[in-house]
């Protein structure tokens, strides 16, 4: 009876942080949308089309300024703390900050240059310069970020990730105009950034309170190349995944500099994202369950859990997007009247979106696998799809067949997700087949 206790007790908390991850993810959702929207409408539609190609460039320059390092993060501090080895976390802690540091003024300036060798004109490099400054604060801050979350304080570190920085923005946004006039794009960048420092103050400030102690009575213990080698593993995939989700808004800004475009496109992608975050929030609930699963070699349970995990996206995709062809014009209209031609395009982005969230617990399953050469070779072949197909299309039409030719790569790739899934979930199931005794194949053939 007390291990039914605490069996479902367990089950509780995982709900009841579920429940909060996923309460957040919409929060989250709706003070990014209202952001968004709010500079959308601050500034000219081209103005608004050059802060969303510089936001997605820095998210691109972030991912590579870590080396992967926070999301090894959370797999290895918890390993150090629980074997008596803080001298090692401490020592990685630090490790991860100072590569963040560096790696972010570097990566930074390699991109402005990079950037300026395409886009020479004044007002872009300026902007993006801006922008590109704050790189090494942010790519600290979602370093701290999942350092605080190893620290058994994911509740914490989601609301200020989450909540208190697209809020405190928000507010910073909405109040910046009538302290500065006339409000430029320019003037958005420095607001974006300086939330940013904001945020991580108080990241630091927290993650130094909720530390362990024996992380802070600890010495300094360095394994450097051991942590990069294991770190970029992790790269990888995040980098692929950040250039793909960013490549049509780039490349339509760097092939054919079509800012109202951009602008149109990134109104789009903002709405269209609740999938996308819903998707990520569900990886805190299902991620520890199928670990569980494969850790048992239950494949049948791992099929079961994936086909609900599908049937749950599928609903609240069809929900989503049902809201989408009723009133996506009306949700495009908050953005501004000019923003509602991008209707029919808002559209294709949310199918593209759901066949995203639907099949999302492929790859998720691969990499819990080990099948991280399946995984990033997928990857790759996908982003370079989808680089080829949108750069044909920003150079040969507008921003609607950009998420066109968007929107296929994406379903290619996660189709191909699927597949390997599938694949490997049938030889697997075979294999545990061919390793049970003779007997139980013949009572396994001649059925109940």
């Amino acid at each position: 009876m007390m291990w039914l206790g605490h069996h479902a007790g367990h089950h509780h908390r995982a709900a009841a942080e579920g429940a909060f991850v996923i309460t957040a993810a919409a929060i989250a959702y709706g003070l990014t949308l209202a952001l968004s929207a709010l500079v959308a409408r601050i500034l000219p539609p081209a103005q608004y089309g050059e802060f969303s190609s510089a936001v997605a460039l820095v998210s691109i320059t972030c991912t590579c300024a870590t080396l992967g390092l926070e999301k090894y993060a959370l797999r290895l501090l918890p390993e150090y703390l629980h074997s008596d080895r803080a001298h090692k976390a401490k020592g990685f802690v630090l490790f991860g900050v100072s590569v963040a540091v560096a790696l972010g003024v570097a990566v930074a300036f390699g991109g402005f240059h990079l950037y300026r060798h395409f886009k020479p004109h004044a007002e872009g490099v300026e902007v993006l310069g801006r922008m590109i400054a704050f790189v090494p604060a942010i790519a600290v801050f979602l370093f701290v970020l999942e350092v605080a979350t190893t620290f058994k304080s994911a509740v914490g570190s989601t609301l200020i990730y989450r909540i208190v920085l697209p809020g405190v923005t928000l507010g910073a946004m909405a109040y910046a105009p009538h302290l500065v006039t006339p409000f430029t794009v320019n003037d958005a960048v420095n607001v974006y950034g300086y939330t940013w420092l904001a945020a991580l103050v108080i990241m630091i400030v927290y993650t130094a309170i909720v530390a362990p102690r024996e992380l802070r009575r600890a010495g300094i213990s360095l394994e450097p190349r051991a942590w990069l080698v294991e770190g970029m593993e992790f790269l990888g995939l995040s980098l692929l995944m950040s250039v793909f989700a960013q490549s049509a808004i780039l490349m339509l800004e760097v092939l054919r500099g079509d800012r109202i475009g951009v602008a149109h496109l990134s109104a789009c992608m903002q709405i269209s994202g609740l999938a996308i975050i819903l998707q990520t929030a569900t990886i805190r609930t299902y991620g520890p369950r199928l670990a569980r699963l494969i850790a048992a070699g239950d494949f049948p349970g791992q099929t079961v859990l994936l086909r609900q995990r599908a049937l749950l996206m599928m609903a609240i995709g069809g929900a989503f997007l049902a809201i989408i062809v009723l009133w996506g014009e009306r949700l495009l209209r908050v953005f501004g009247d000019e923003y509602t031609d991008a209707y029919p395009t808002l559209v294709v982005l949310t199918i593209g979106n759901i066949v995203n969230i639907v099949l999302g617990g492929a790859p998720l399953y691969l990499q819990f696998h080990g099948l991280h050469r399946t995984t990033l070779g997928i990857a790759i072949g996908g982003t370079v799809l989808a680089l080829g197909s949108v750069a044909a299309a920003a150079l040969m039409g507008n921003y609607e067949t950009v998420a066109k030719a968007y929107v296929i790569a994406l379903i290619i790739m996660y189709a191909a997700f699927q597949v390997a899934r599938r694949a490997h979930t049938a030889f697997a199931a075979r294999a545990e087949i061919s390793r049970r005794p003779s007997s139980a194949k013949r009572d396994t053939r001649q059925g109940p």
